[in-house]
């Protein structure tokens, strides 16, 4: 393969991921790139939502991750197509704002990944019609395997997961998403280490055992609207004083923050907590505790120059209202591979399918068609591997997008094992 052509072409269609891909590669490959020249597609309305901000994300980020990285300076060049479901249109496109621009230009390359399909069919042919033609050449990337295949000479690079390598925050920034958060230390590293004791011990049940047997249950700290409550005046003062926490739960309270403790020494709920400390031991006890476990976890197995993890990640998209906004809870990124990660304490499976679906959703938005999703449960062993094959049906994906785990995989060898042959030997 010819790296030293010096015109770079990319199809932007509406996940850019691949294009990002490509483009970085062969910047490392080949220092006589002069231009990279970013077809997209205009919006127009409701009959097509256009590409065309995606491309800006794609030249800001490449401009980032190679600034100061590059002796000579690269141009970014856009070219609209107005009606990527019209051939005539396409071609009339390509071929005026293209195609004339490229006849003195030098040497070209086209990746023709990205974009529709009619994108890439008439982009291809057009191209293939230049002279004069041993000035060009072609390759695809070839999503499933992680490789760049050229026409002519196949393979160019294998496993490209081990050579390009993104951050979450590049991910969200390239698809035109914005963090609102920043991530937070571990306020309640000592009570997932409780935690994860529990599970070794395999004595967790205790602490979610039925209120008569003084473990925590969710149910008595709902508000009217079922949510857990967020402040000290939704509470039932009748139900929660009623409640006599066991030795389980104790030792959880008290490895947490004082602040955030629910009950004092004697068992008795501190009616005095603040409704913004009240909200954060909630959501702590109510499963955040099982997200800070599986991130620390896999950060302490898995992290390498590869491989990185983001947590509890809120995300809006600028022009959507305020309640459009999502949240992950935990997304690692295997070079440019994304996981989705998402963790609830349920044990019936339509609360658990409804996450399932959501985490999956959301991971695809982010990292397109070859994401993977993990959901991790309290299920039982028969119950989750029904919820498996029930997400990758209703999703018309496949077993290896979508992997549910459960109450007897939470152990933390079993919970490392388990991730490892799903994101790392698949």
């Amino acid at each position: 393969m010819n790296y030293h052509f010096e015109n770079l072409i990319l199809l932007v269609g509406t996940n850019p991921l691949p294009n990002l891909v490509v483009a970085d590669y062969f910047l490392r490959k080949n220092p006589n790139i002069q231009t990279i020249w970013l077809v997209h597609s205009e919006r127009k309305g409701s009959r097509q939502a256009g590409t065309t901000d995606l491309a800006d994300n794609l030249e800001t980020i490449l401009q980032n991750r190679w600034k100061n990285k590059i002796s000579h300076r690269i141009d970014y060049n856009k070219i609209p197509l107005s009606d990527v479901s019209d051939a005539r249109s396409i071609i009339h496109d390509i071929e005026t704002n293209l195609l004339k621009k490229l006849k003195k230009s030098g040497t070209i390359h086209l990746n023709y990944t990205g974009g529709t399909k009619s994108m890439s069919t008439h982009a291809y042919w057009l191209l293939k019609e230049m002279e004069p033609r041993e000035h060009l050449s072609f390759s695809y990337l070839d999503a499933r395997n992680f490789r760049l295949v050229g026409d002519d000479c196949g393979i160019i690079a294998d496993n490209l997961k081990q050579i390009i390598v993104m951050t979450c925050d590049e991910l969200i920034e390239l698809h035109g998403f914005r963090r609102r958060n920043e991530e937070k230390m571990g306020i309640f590293d000592d009570a997932v280490m409780v935690f994860q004791r529990l599970i070794e011990n395999q004595t967790l049940d205790k602490l979610f055992s039925p209120p008569n047997a003084g473990g925590y249950d969710r149910n008595l700290f709902l508000n009217k609207k079922d949510d857990l409550a967020e402040r000290v005046g939704e509470l039932d003062k009748n139900k929660i004083n009623l409640i006599q926490p066991n030795e389980t739960l104790k030792s959880v309270i008290a490895s947490m923050p004082e602040k955030y403790q629910l009950f004092d020494n004697n068992g008795k709920f501190r009616w005095d907590i603040s409704n913004k400390n009240l909200k954060t031991a909630l959501k702590c006890l109510d499963g955040r505790w099982l997200e800070e476990y599986a991130a620390n976890s896999i950060e302490d197995e898995f992290c390498g120059p590869a491989v990185s993890i983001a947590k509890n990640i809120e995300i809006e998209k600028p022009g959507w209202s305020a309640n459009a906004k999502f949240e992950l809870d935990i997304v690692l990124m295997n070079g440019y591979q994304p996981t989705g990660i998402s963790c609830t304490t349920m044990d019936r499976k339509p609360g658990c399918k409804s996450k399932g679906f959501e985490i999956i959703h959301r991971t695809k938005q982010i990292g397109g068609d070859e994401a993977k999703a993990i959901l991790i449960t309290f299920l039982n062993r028969k119950t989750r591997n029904l919820l498996q094959d029930e997400l990758a049906y209703d999703t018309g994906g496949n077993q290896g997008n979508v992997l549910v785990m459960g109450k007897d995989d939470l152990r933390k060898d079993l919970l490392i094992q388990t991730i490892r042959d799903y994101i790392f030997e698949n």
